[in-house]
């Protein structure tokens, strides 16, 4: 044995104290939460203090699983430990990198002849370094974190102390490399978490329980949105409940009593005085934090600002009444005119087989009447909406309030007085007379109802121009000439809270039974549709004065003309009037009819086929892509309504023309808003027929269809 082996043999005898102060060593490292590299440095330096002749090295796998870099190798040769740094890992990769390829130790006793070394040795022999032990640093989940390393600079295998030696001091770099991660792992994780606190647009906290308990902690945010800064939020523990809306604080303290009993969530919505007078909403979210028993209970929460969104969800809750009753009247729109286009239907073809001049001719006209009647109340039950088809013209409202008066006389109370003034010279607009009309009457008849003991009721026009100085001007109206519609009574009056509703649909002060709290949600849906804005003067007691702003149709000449072309192309509330049977369109073309209304699809059928058309039917749009699809001749029209179960009209139609492209298609639509989406969803030759309409209409609209190139 060598004098330099024996001194090894001789001072591993000393191998329980030298593990004890590695022990230490580490412990004062770890506990110092010194850098990884100045750990794993004491820890090669207190080896090879210990046993002379011994150099110690640390090398990391890298994140790819292949690559070693450098730890620590304090005496190893500066520029062998820079070769080193990069060796990839494989199965003859020196002691290290085969250590950690086999996952095993990998001990070599001589590098000048072991193949495990062959590619590297140069890197290792100038420096004096002949032998290499390595041991894989396992990680506690299995994997592989790196390897320690011992050299000698001659030949030599490891002895049993050598052996102990080795495994205690990779089970010291396994704990100082994983303490280490864990440590960057929370100080990254707490640094994540202070920014998150410190740049959420809300306030984090930690208080003691109970409405006037102290806090603890309050985050920066407070300054920006309360006017406090966090020092003086946390020097008052009353700060809080004292800002706290004085009609939100009995709420507040409910939530935090039942917080207090059960110990489960905080959640609370409420409003904070700020420190420059502003009102807030905030939404409260706190748990409880564990701490110890001779300790106050402390909660962690976060404090929202939803100021914001209190303002959105009071005009959501308003645009969504007016959605909803928009839906259901389309709904109805759909289905009553459905049943309106049965009773026309059925009445056409009873007058057909009636002798002219037959006294039932009579009855069959007064039931085609009630029908365009029926027609109009349902396009007047969509004003509100927003959602009928108009038919806007220049019009006096001089004369169609003349005519509106005539009727009121009749509604009107014996005790209420009624006075008209209609200006000279008024300027002209344009709306849809059907639609003012609708307003007047509900003005007038709201009026009424207001002046249950009689009273004064005084209608009047006149041309208003409007700035933007205007004590009436707010966002939304534009500065301009109109026409103002006054409707002014003497009645109860409103308070304020009632007029923050009125336009609410089926809002109402009225008894059950004697009001639906529609009519002034169709007021303002004709205004808005009318590009007009509604000024309102009530107080209780002292009446009531609606003030209606209608915009000045400019061009007059122009849209009298505009207005004469319109009307030529407007339909009626029942499409055409009834011709003569036998001089009714005709044809033999094949046409697939689809409508889901059986009543409807069978009067249809046999009218078109009487006209000689091969006519096919489905109820639906699946059951007319089965009938195309096994039809092998042409078909020349597709007649199909636009809303139906399963497959709709417009996808129908877009089906059908991938296959057969040719197809002309004609829509029949219950609906008042699908006229306008039809010939930009469907390319080609397509048209709308809006229920109700005539049969006659129908084979008007067919035959066109048929005869265009």
């Amino acid at each position: 044995m060598s004098i330099g082996a024996q001194k090894a043999s001789n001072s591993l005898k000393k191998l329980p104290e030298a593990l004890a102060l590695l022990d230490e060593n580490m412990l004062a490292k770890l506990v110092a939460h010194a850098p990884l590299p100045e750990i794993l440095n004491t820890l090669c330096l207190s080896i090879e203090q210990q046993y002379s002749g011994l150099l110690c090295s640390v090398l990391f796998l890298d994140a790819d699983g292949r690559t070693l870099r450098n730890g620590a190798a304090p005496s190893l040769p500066a520029d062998y430990a820079k070769a080193v740094d990069g060796t990839q890992i494989g199965p003859s990769a020196g002691s290290c990198g085969t250590a950690i390829y086999r996952r095993q130790p990998v001990i070599v006793s001589d590098i000048a002849t072991d193949p495990l070394w062959a590619e590297i040795r140069h890197l290792a022999l100038p420096y004096g370094l002949r032998a290499c032990w390595s041991t894989p640093i396992p990680s506690r989940d299995g994997g592989i974190l790196g390897t320690f390393a011992l050299y000698y600079r001659e030949p030599r295998a490891p002895n049993a102390d050598h052996l102990q030696l080795i495994a205690h001091s990779t089970r010291l770099a396994a704990l100082a490399i994983e303490w280490n991660r864990a440590e960057a792992d929370l100080s990254a994780a707490e640094n994540r978490y202070r920014t998150l606190v410190e740049r959420l647009p809300a306030i984090t906290y930690i208080a003691e329980l109970g409405a006037a308990g102290p806090w603890h902690y309050v985050s920066p945010q407070i300054e920006s949105m309360l006017g406090f800064s966090p020092a003086e939020w946390l020097s008052d523990s009353s700060n809080w409940i004292n800002r706290v809306h004085p009609e939100d604080r009995e709420s507040v303290l409910a939530v935090e009593e039942h917080f207090l009993k059960n110990r489960d969530l905080f959640q609370a919505e409420y409003r904070l005085l700020a420190r420059d007078g502003k009102v807030l909403w905030f939404r409260d979210e706190a748990v409880t934090l564990p701490t110890a028993a001779d300790q106050p209970f402390l909660m962690q929460g976060v404090m929202y600002d939803i100021t914001e969104r209190k303002r959105l969800e009071d005009q959501l809750r308003h645009s969504q009444k007016m959605e909803a009753v928009g839906l259901l009247a389309g709904g109805v729109a759909h289905d009553f005119n459905n049943l309106l286009m049965l009773i026309q239907a059925h009445n056409e073809r009873l007058r057909a087989s009636l002798a002219p001049g037959a006294p039932a001719c009579k009855e069959s006209a007064g039931i085609e009447h009630a029908v365009t009647r029926a027609a109009s109340l349902t396009s007047r039950l969509l004003a509100f909406s927003r959602k009928q088809v108009l038919q806007p013209r220049i019009m006096d409202l001089n004369q169609v309030l003349t005519e509106v008066a005539k009727m009121l006389e009749r509604l009107i109370a014996k005790g209420i007085a009624l006075k008209v003034v209609t200006a000279p010279n008024l300027w002209p607009i344009k709306a849809d007379p059907g639609q003012i009309e609708q307003l007047i009457m509900n003005l007038a008849v709201n009026a009424r109802d207001a002046m249950p003991h009689g009273g004064q009721l005084i209608i009047e026009t006149r041309n208003a121009e409007i700035a933007a100085s205007h004590p009436q001007f707010r966002d939304g109206v534009r500065p301009g000439r109109y026409l103002a519609l006054t409707v002014r009574d003497t009645g109860v009056g409103m308070d304020l809270e009632t007029q923050a509703h009125m336009f609410e649909p089926f809002f109402t002060t009225k008894e059950p039974g004697k009001g639906t709290g529609l009519g002034l949600a169709i007021v303002y849906g004709v205004v808005k549709q009318a590009g007009g804005w509604t000024h309102v003067d009530s107080k209780p007691g002292e009446g009531t004065t609606f003030e209606i702003y209608l915009p000045r149709a400019e061009d007059t000449r122009e849209d009298t003309r505009d207005d004469a072309r319109e009307d030529a192309k407007a339909p009626t509330a029942v499409a055409g009037r009834p011709r003569d049977p036998t001089t009714a369109p005709r044809g033999t073309e094949t046409i697939l009819l689809v409508e889901d209304e059986a009543g409807i699809r069978e009067v249809a059928f046999d009218f078109l086929q009487a006209r000689g058309y091969k006519v096919l039917t489905a109820m639906d749009g699946n059951e007319a892509l089965r009938i195309a699809e096994g039809h092998e001749d042409l078909i020349h029209i597709l007649v199909t309504d636009m809303a139906m179960p399963n497959v709709g009209g417009k996808e129908l139609a877009l089906r059908l023309r991938q296959v057969r492209p040719q197809i002309k298609v004609l829509f029949m639509s219950g609906y008042p808003s699908h006229p306008a989406l039809v010939s930009e969803d469907v390319p080609g030759q397509t048209t709308v027929l809006q229920k109700p309409f005539l049969l006659d209409t129908l084979a008007q609209k067919v035959r066109t269809l048929l005869d265009q190139e």
